[in-house]
């Protein structure tokens, strides 16, 4: 009896330490957490988890890349990557430092024209520029770009006196997502982060913005899930991390026959309207300027395994370039034959990041090849 009434009460003491210890972490983290998060070599807070001697919030365009950096990222998923920065904060050969304003081709995309998780060699950008050095090339691509923000800085760019003579898009299939509930644009063309009606959103929002550190040691946990599955033998039950619905609800549009989703605050097919709409007023804006207009699509692994190569998000890129782009550049055929003559894991393995969306070093020398054959 007496050993029970001290097992009681030494589950009472601890569970009230584990309170206290609960909210004090609270309050720390929502009065410091951005300030500690900031000294973190690697992240800030405020959209996602931008690397803090990298990345800097930019009060037109939302985000980008701080000019003239050299940083050593030691978290890619096949080891450790350089990111540098030319005088603009374009990603670019570390060789390269100061550049003109003046560019025959600009790339424009998200993550995948960043170059994710490579060196700036190994990124099909920067092959196609080892191989096209008579032309002056800009990297204008950063993580979690969209069309609003692609709008928002080419304006931008042009006001300062940069000069493209061809822009080409890389349209990402979360641009839909993106521009639906990420960003505003608003009447000065500047970027704000939308205020989310959806309830889900609004309590995502709310954990990022007020508890950072709690909202990265998510991000970590869910990190590390995903890092032990790289193995070189994975059976394929291990490759559905990135196929759950936390991600899939970015890709799933193209597939499913769906008119409204809980994560989106339009419904589809009014998202694509307005996404087709911000391009269009892009398209506008660089004929303004004598700027020609390409645009490329490329399938997720999502699309690999779920869509065809006919997808959607082809469909409605095609249409769009019909009267607009000088060359529609699409890679859904290629990986679908390769499919064809493989199996699903096998192009997964060999052209994408196991566990992720992104191209690797062999994805990247594909993306690349198109494009020298195009210019």
């Amino acid at each position: 009896m007496l050993l029970l009434k001290k097992l009681i009460n030494f589950f009472y003491k601890s569970l009230i330490i584990l309170i206290i210890t609960f909210f004090v972490s609270l309050i720390i983290d929502y009065l410091m957490g951005k300030k500690i998060l900031n000294l973190l070599d690697g992240y800030l807070v405020k959209t996602e988890f931008y690397g803090r001697l990298l990345r800097m919030d930019n009060p037109i365009y939302h985000h980008g890349f701080m000019p003239n950096v050299n940083y050593k990222n030691n978290t890619g998923f096949e080891g450790k990557f350089i990111i540098c920065t030319n005088n603009h904060g374009f990603r670019d050969s570390c060789n390269k430092k100061n550049v003109s304003k003046n560019f025959d081709i600009g790339f424009m995309g998200d993550s995948f024209v960043e170059g994710y998780s490579v060196n700036f060699e190994e990124s099909f950008v920067g092959i196609f520029s080892e191989n096209r050095k008579n032309l002056k090339i800009a990297n204008l691509g950063v993580s979690s770009y969209s069309p609003k923000i692609f709008y928002s800085k080419l304006n931008y760019l042009l006001s300062e006196g940069f000069k493209f003579k061809e822009i080409i898009f890389f349209i990402d299939i979360s641009d839909l997502y993106d521009d639906n509930v990420n960003y505003k644009l608003n009447e000065n063309l500047t970027i704000s982060e939308i205020d989310f009606k959806n309830k889900g959103l609004k309590r995502r929002k709310f954990l990022r913005t007020n508890f950072p550190l709690t909202n990265f040691y998510m991000y970590v946990l869910k990190k590390n899930r995903q890092l032990k599955n790289l193995k070189d033998e994975v059976p394929e039950k291990n490759v559905t991390p990135i196929f759950n619905d936390k991600v899939n609800f970015k890709a799933e549009w193209t597939y499913y026959n769906q008119t409204n989703h809980p994560e989106y605050i339009d419904s589809i097919e009014e998202s694509q309207q307005n996404l087709i709409n911000i391009m269009n007023e892009i398209y506008i804006m660089l004929k303004k300027n004598n700027i020609q207009m390409s645009v490329a699509v490329y399938p997720w692994p999502h699309q690999l395994k779920n869509d065809n190569e006919n997808s959607k998000h082809v469909i409605m890129w095609e249409r769009f370039c019909k009267t607009r782009c000088n060359n529609f550049i699409n890679y859904f055929p290629f990986f679908f034959k390769e499919k064809e003559k493989n199996s699903f894991l096998e192009v997964y393995r060999k052209y994408y990041f196991w566990n992720d969306i992104h191209f690797n070093v062999e994805g990247n020398k594909v993306i690349s090849r198109k494009l020298l054959e195009k210019f």
